[in-house]
């Protein structure tokens, strides 16, 4: 982490140190969330330029003046109608922060992410598209009780992310959570008030960031969580229907209190601008020439949008709720040292683990736990040196060493976990047996003693899939050259060993509130068979 520096000495306030491997912590609807902090922004996952496209409907292209028209000249809309709308304020925000987009959108009023696959994927799947940020209808990712279909939206989401990254697999890929409004809650069923606004925010956020873990995007703009913010605080008026209360700004349109108003779109895009460059909205400018002014918007009240973009954004991503798995086999990997191609991989000598690959992506930010305390009574193998004990066996990222049926043993990694972390524990076992052990997972602190009640049971099937007698899905083979002869075999290297391993995050061990686990620090892995090579983290971007 590092402190940002101050909008007055650097306008625009890039985060251009990076954290290392480690997002910032999480919470979910109905858990607290932690405040955000001054250190804020990961330049590791920052948008700073490019060509970039918004999909979705008047939640995206504005629904009113003057942002539906604003800056249209300087955005290109795809369908020729001479929308600017938020795409527009992006624009102009980014100007302003001196970074170089060229921003497109493709919109239809009223229309789902459906919609666009099915009629305007010629336009969507260009290679041409760095960025591509997509706004799905106001209700579809609500619960079907609340009018909405989850099904179909994380269906088009899927379609419309395999389809840009078909034609640009770098693309950097977004979801615009939207928001509820006065006008929402009832027509969807929920009570009238803040307390009908932010459950159906709650219901918008929890589909949003599901889709975002299940398939893979980059990240959520909590836009919808940005307006149930600005209410909580008093920036916005609630219910400005029944006369808007002094000091405060309407974030829907004055015609329907569904769309957004100008303050509402203005707010949108600066949130959209923080997530996706990482700069700090609070340096934005708000005198002449501004997104702001040109808007009619004072600076007093930009200043508390800027404010609201940048609150929201450093929040922690909720983690996934009680029961919604996100445990991993991994299905690939890559090694660097000593290694001969082939199908599997073999690594002949002193390797290191490179890569992991899991259904959300392919990790290189890896690090490995140093281990204490193996009490296996088995000898440690080695393809290599012979490691002096177990613990350094099966510590740091080497995956030629093995601590062969651990019985208990502590992985200690110095370092805090957050809602993003994705453990793995890569396992080996003889190519005659079926690759992946059932183990027990237990968090534990830096005296390796337990954190609350947080476990997990790993099953074999957890892992990568390798049957018995074949090594064709396995992540890489290695024969043992020292240790115990179940391992290596009669002479020492003559029986060949293969490797997979599982990946899963501190929901599947049943946090469910970051704050409760504040001193967690490492794993506890126990098993009877368990032969682990690498146990480590990454971040999920």
């Amino acid at each position: 982490m590092r402190t940002f520096p101050s909008p007055a000495t650097h306008p625009r306030v890039l985060a251009l140190l990076a954290w290392g491997v480690l997002a910032v912590s999480a919470s979910c609807t109905g858990r607290p969330e932690s405040e955000p902090e001054d250190d804020w922004g990961d330049s590791t996952s920052a948008v700073t330029g490019g060509n970039i496209l918004f999909v979705g409907n008047s939640f995206t292209h504005g629904n009113e003046e003057p942002v539906y028209s604003y800056n249209k000249a300087a955005v290109t809309d795809t369908n020729g109608s001479s929308v600017g709308g938020i795409p527009g304020v992006f624009k102009k925000l980014t100007v302003q922060a001196g970074l170089a987009f060229n921003v497109s959108l493709e919109t239809a009023s009223g229309q789902t992410l459906g919609w666009h696959f099915a009629n305007k994927a010629a336009t969507i799947g260009q290679a041409t598209w760095n960025t591509v940020v997509f706004q799905e209808q106001s209700t579809t990712p609500l619960p079907t009780a609340r009018g909405g279909s989850p099904t179909a939206f994380t269906e088009s989401a899927r379609n419309l992310r395999s389809l840009v990254l078909s034609k640009n697999p770098a693309a950097n890929l977004f979801l615009y959570e939207t928001w509820s409004s006065p006008a929402s809650v009832g027509a969807q069923g929920y009570p009238s008030g803040t307390a009908g606004l932010q459950a159906m925010q709650a219901d918008l956020r929890d589909a949003y960031f599901k889709a975002s873990r299940d398939l893979g995007f980059k990240g959520v703009a909590r836009v919808g969580d940005g307006f149930m913010r600005a209410v909580e605080q008093g920036v916005a008026d609630p219910n400005p229907a029944d006369g808007l209360s002094p000091g405060m700004v309407n974030l829907w349109s004055n015609q329907d209190s569904r769309h957004s108003s100008k303050y509402g779109s203005y707010l949108s895009a600066a949130v959209l601008f923080a997530k996706i460059t990482q700069v700090d909205p609070r340096g934005l400018a708000t005198g002449a020439g501004s997104a702001a002014a040109e808007l009619g918007i004072s600076a007093t009240e930009a200043s508390n949008l800027h404010r609201i973009a940048y609150e929201i954004t450093a929040l922690a991503d909720p983690l996934p709720p009680p029961g919604e798995s996100t445990r991993q086999p991994v299905t690939g990997a890559t090694f660097s040292g000593a290694v001969t191609a082939g199908t599997p991989v073999n690594l002949t000598g002193i390797a290191q683990l490179a890569s992991l690959t899991t259904a959300e992506g392919t990790f290189t930010q890896l690090t490995g736990a140093t281990a204490s305390g193996i009490t296996g009574t088995n000898a440690p193998s080695s393809r290599g040196s012979t490691p002096a004990n177990a613990s350094v066996a099966a510590s740091g990222l080497g995956v030629q060493d093995g601590a062969n049926n651990v019985g208990t043993g502590n992985f200690q990694f110095g370092t805090p976990f957050t809602a993003k972390t994705r453990f793995f524990i890569v396992d080996s076992t003889t190519t005659s047996t079926t690759l992946g052990d059932a183990t027990t997972v237990t968090l534990v602190n830096a005296s390796n003693q337990p954190v609350g009640s947080y476990s997990l049971s790993l099953l074999a099937s957890d892992f990568t899939t390798s049957a018995a007698g074949t090594t064709s899905t396995a992540l890489a083979t290695v024969s043992y050259t020292s240790g115990v002869a179940s391992i290596t075999g009669t002479p020492p290297g003559t029986v060949q060993s293969k490797l997979g391993a599982v990946s899963f995050s501190l929901a599947d061990l049943g946090v469910t509130d970051l704050t409760s686990i504040s001193g967690a620090t490492g794993l506890r892995l126990s098993s009877a068979t368990l032969d682990p090579n690498v146990v480590g983290l990454y971040t999920l971007p």
